[in-house]
């Protein structure tokens, strides 16, 4: 049995577990369907380095107002309604940004699948709380090692459509298929009753605003988006730019990355009685400096790989472990702390690569790459600050 069967046939898992892990897959295609497809749209559209970048900070900006706004309105309504309705807004958005034949257009696109995968990227996580309170931190370990299998499972499938000459517009049709049945899938599930709690989410935001250790996770979160956000976004890119080599090659780089890093947060899960959360956090950072430092002195297609084989495995901790802790060591509302949390992850995810792609216009995309391992050393002051808290 597989490493992943593993660890999901010890575990008390639901019906409602596995569509959450479709509900991760979904949104994980959703975010890599463009940075697979990014060199033929930019050839289509005739967009530079940095507008290529600046899609992804534009989705992400609409998610993220939507973030908050589903932390209020789950109160009232429940997950389910968000939950179902995500998946449908996202198909929506994809659909269009399959027709989308300017850059005005593109960008009008993918801000409705911002708009739904805000209601996913909120919401998944306090589910698997709701299921899972006694021992949070293993499971959200093992549903999010569903991000990166979609994105590994929608890099190959879509890089090897590209290779065999259709259009980019089909990737984004099938992803968009794709939402739409994972939204009929929630429809049709039973969810837990709603949190009995009816104190004002605005109360409930400034609590949490008001906790110092609040700022350390979010500072963190922050930071560990953006790794995986740079990997992810420009991995494609820096084979088609430096390596020289088919669609099929740069969309391999992002299935290496995001596959390790999913054997790397089932790894998180099975370890998490084993050793202190915060030291594997640290170890993982440490080691994410020395990979990244090397990546943009990478001459071969093979080396790059391997590089990203250990990249994968630095970056896949942060974002399940930061919400795992945070929802153990904060006395609060953990949906609405998620909620916030989440808004300073998905803020780093679409940050960073706008940034990469403005130094990239300047000074080359090894120059952005040069990037990632100032954000592994934020990761190290700030966990290492954080435990002095503790």
């Amino acid at each position: 049995m597989s490493r992943l069967g593993v660890v999901i046939a010890s575990s008390k898992l639901t019906r409602l577990d596995v569509a959450s892990w479709g509900g991760f897959m979904v949104f994980a295609t959703s975010g890599v369907v463009t940075p697979i497809c990014l060199p033929e749209i930019a050839k289509t559209l005739s967009i530079s380095l940095s507008e290529s970048g600046g899609l992804e900070t534009v989705r992400l900006s609409l998610l993220l107002v939507v973030l908050i706004l589903s932390g209020i309105l789950a109160r009232t309504w429940g997950k389910k309604h968000l939950l179902t309705w995500g998946q449908y807004l996202t198909a929506l958005g994809l659909l269009m940004v399959s027709y989308a034949d300017t850059y005005s257009a593109l960008l009008l696109a993918l801000m409705v699948v911002g708009i739904g995968g805000g209601f996913l990227e909120a919401l998944i996580n306090p589910l698997v709380v709701d299921l899972h309170p006694k021992n949070p931190g293993k499971y959200l370990n093992i549903t999010n090692a569903f991000y990166p299998i979609g994105v590994m499972i929608s890099a190959l499938l879509f890089g090897e459509l590209l290779t065999l000459g259709h259009s980019w517009r089909v990737a984004f049709r099938i992803a968009a298929a794709g939402a739409f049945a994972m939204g009929i899938w929630f429809h049709l599930s039973r969810f837990p009753a709603p949190s009995a709690d009816q104190r004002s989410s605005i109360r409930l935001i400034a609590q949490i605003l008001k906790i110092p250790k609040f700022w350390f996770f979010a500072i963190a979160l922050f930071l560990g988006a953006g790794v995986e956000a740079a990997f992810t976004f420009w991995s494609r890119s820096y084979v088609e730019v430096y390596l020289r080599d088919m669609p099929r090659a740069g969309a391999i780089a992002v299935v290496v990355f995001a596959g390790t890093m999913a054997i790397g947060r089932l790894l998180s899960a099975k370890l998490a009685h084993e050793m202190s959360q915060q030291t594997l956090m640290i170890c993982s950072a440490i080691l994410g400096v020395a990979i990244s430092s090397g990546i943009p002195f990478s001459e071969s297609l093979i080396g790059f790989y391997a590089l990203l084989v250990f990249a994968g495995f630095a970056a896949a901790c942060f974002w399940p472990t930061i919400l795992a802790e945070a929802a153990d060591r904060l006395p609060v509302d953990a949906t609405m702390l998620l909620v916030m949390l989440a808004c300073f992850g998905i803020a780093g995810f679409g940050i960073t690569p706008w940034i990469m792609g403005l130094i990239g216009d300047s000074a080359g995309l090894k120059a952005g790459f040069a990037l990632i391992p100032g954000l592994f050393i934020g990761l190290i002051v700030v966990l290492a600050m954080a435990g002095r808290k503790t």
